[in-house]
C-alpha cells in the first residue's frame, strides 16, 4: 500500500463556526469599534477593557483544530496541519496589520507618548497603556517588532500557497518564519522579565489579560505549530517519494 496523505479539508461544523467567531470579534469588532471610537460615538476607556478580553478569547480559536465535529474521523497530522495554517493566518494578520504599521509608528515618533484621547491612535494605545514599551522609544521592542512585523506579509503569502495546494513550500515558509517569531516573542518577555516588568502599567488587568495573555499564545502556538510542519512535510515528501518510485517502475 503506497502512502496516501490527504491534506485536511476546510474546517465545517462547529470548528469552522468556532474560527468564523474568531475572525469576528479579532477583526472585524476592533475595526468597528475603532471607527466608534474615531467618530466619537464611545469613549476610548474601559471600551479597550472589553474588547482586550474579547481578542485574548479569539486569540485562542485556531485550538479549536483538535476538536473534531461528531462522527468525523481525523489523523493526528490532519488535526494539526489544520492548526498550523489556522494559526498562520491569525499570526499573519496580527502581525501585518498590527505590529508593522506600529513599527513605521515608532520609526517616524508618531505613536511616542500617544494617550487615550489619541483616538486615531486606539488599536495601539489599547495594548500600549499597559505595555508602555509601545508607545516610548524601546529599542529592544523595535527590533522584535521589525521583525516580526516584515513576517507578517510572508506568513500571510504561506497561507495563500497552503490554499493553493503548494503545502510542501509553503510548510517550509511557515516553519522558518515561526522558528524566527519563536526566537522573538522569548525576548519580548524575558526583556521585560529583566527589568523587573517596569514598563507594565494598569495593575493586574494590564498585566495578565495585555501584557501576558495577549502574547501567550505566540508562546504556546510553537509548542503545536512546528511538529505540524515537520510531520506534515514527512507526510508529503513519502507520498511524493512513493508515487515517483511507482512511475519508476512502470516506465
Amino acid at each position: 500500500m503506497l502512502p496516501d496523505y490527504e491534506p485536511p479539508r476546510p474546517a465545517t461544523g462547529r470548528r469552522k463556526l468556532i474560527y468564523q467567531a474568531g475572525i469576528l470579534a479579532g477583526v472585524v469588532l476592533v475595526f468597528v469599534t475603532w471607527s466608534l471610537i474615531m467618530a466619537g460615538v464611545i469613549p476610548p476607556t474601559p471600551t479597550d477593557v472589553y474588547v482586550t478580553c474579547i481578542v485574548l478569547v479569539a486569540l485562542f480559536t485556531p485550538w479549536a483544530a483538535f476538536l473534531d465535529n461528531p462522527g468525523e474521523q481525523r489523523t493526528k497530522v490532519q488535526r494539526y496541519a489544520e492548526f498550523a495554517f489556522n494559526w498562520l493566518l491569525l499570526s499573519g494578520i496580527a502581525q501585518t496589520f498590527w505590529e508593522l504599521p506600529w513599527f513605521f509608528l515608532d520609526l517616524s515618533g508618531l505613536i511616542h507618548g500617544v494617550t487615550a484621547d489619541d483616538h486615531w491612535a486606539w488599536p495601539w494605545w489599547t495594548y500600549g497603556g499597559a505595555d508602555t514599551r509601545y508607545i516610548r522609544s524601546n529599542p529592544t521592542i523595535a527590533g522584535v517588532e521589525f521583525c516580526a512585523g516584515f513576517a507578517g506579509p510572508f506568513e500571510l503569502l504561506a497561507c495563500y500557497w497552503f490554499m493553493k495546494g503548494k503545502r510542501i513550500a509553503a510548510n517550509w515558509l511557515a516553519l522558518g518564519l515561526g522558528i524566527g517569531l519563536t526566537w522573538g516573542t522569548g525576548i519580548f518577555f524575558y526583556a521585560e522579565v529583566h527589568v523587573g516588568f517596569v514598563n507594565v502599567a494598569q495593575g493586574a488587568f494590564g498585566f495578565w489579560a495585555k501584557w501576558f495573555g495577549l502574547n501567550l499564545p505566540w508562546a504556546l502556538a510553537p509548542l503545536f505549530f512546528i511538529p505540524a510542519s515537520i510531520w506534515e512535510l514527512r507526510e508529503l515528501y513519502e507520498a511524493e517519494g512513493a508515487k515517483k518510485a511507482l512511475a519508476s517502475l512502470r516506465s
